[in-house]
């Protein structure tokens, strides 16, 4: 089986191309030309270099593919600085897509769990049936290439994602962007990986899920940057957000059935833990 992934060099893109690979699956990945590819070259992949935004390079790369795993989009900040070009890239860049693949093909759209809104005042957890509440150029996109997928009539998963997490040091933003006291629940790479590849599995059913690392990870916002540098071993003093932002508890319960959520928080930390001592910083 022949298997696209857009934005498959960038880090949630090469986690799902790794697994793809282990489990046996001939890998196409589709990113731009200026990327870094060497990580994923290495996973012994098709390397398509394009642009989602061009349909003769979209349509060239989707030649004699059997399924489609679609990430490839603009992402904050960058998609707030234009909305045009964040429409271009998520919607449009969906559509060719479609316009390459027969209408039987299977597609997986990565969506955000941000196209829920700012949900502070509702009650925790949201599930999918929770109202989608565009609330800027990147959520305005996500929902309308969710409709553009629906619409099409393709077997389909489409996954609203957390908020990614790594075991890796990741240097603290001047301004952490959501409150202290905010409900937060991210997702370990992998996980929301492992979810992208099972969904595959499940395209004829066309259900759309919400994808978050599970209970271990419900936290507020203060706990989780305090667990994770602390498993780091390293002290930070970050400055939070003032107002709500679009993250929140949510109800997984629909997608648990893929089996996606293998990594705790506490297992996260433990891999921070040993990266801490690898780098001398514990």
């Amino acid at each position: 089986m022949r298997i696209l992934v857009t934005g498959g060099a960038g880090r949630l893109g090469y986690s799902v191309s790794r697994q793809l690979v282990e489990n046996g699956q001939t890998v196409r990945v589709f990113d731009l030309p200026q990327v870094d590819w060497s990580h994923v070259e290495r996973l012994g992949v098709e390397a398509f270099k394009g642009d989602i935004t061009d349909q003769g390079s979209v349509t060239d790369a989707c030649k004699d593919v059997d399924a489609v795993v679609h990430l490839a989009a603009l992402l904050p900040p960058r998609s707030e600085s234009s909305r045009e070009l964040t429409m271009k890239v998520n919607v449009s860049g969906t559509e060719n897509i479609l316009n390459s693949i027969n209408s039987d093909t299977p597609i997986v759209l990565t969506s955000s769990i941000s196209t829920y809104g700012i949900t502070a005042n509702a009650k925790p957890p949201i599930n999918e049936t929770y109202p989608q509440t565009p609330h800027n150029n990147y959520s305005k996109s996500k929902i309308s290439a969710e409709k553009v997928v629906m619409d099409a009539g393709n077997p389909t998963s489409i996954l609203r994602i957390a908020p990614i997490s790594v075991a890796d040091l990741v240097e603290l933003p001047d301004s952490i962007p959501y409150r202290s006291d905010q409900r937060v629940e991210f997702i370990f790479v992998d996980d929301a990986a492992c979810a992208i590849v099972i969904s595959l599995k499940v395209c004829d059913d066309r259900e759309i899920y919400n994808i978050a690392g599970g209970k271990s990870w419900q936290m507020t916002g203060t706990e989780y940057i305090d667990r994770f540098y602390a498993a780091l071993g390293v002290e930070v003093e970050p400055v939070f957000s003032e107002e709500y932002t679009a993250v929140d508890w949510y109800d997984t319960e629909k997608g648990e059935r893929l089996g996606y959520q293998r990594t705790s928080f506490n297992q996260l930390e433990k891999k921070l833990e040993v990266l801490g001592m690898e780098m001398g910083l514990r």
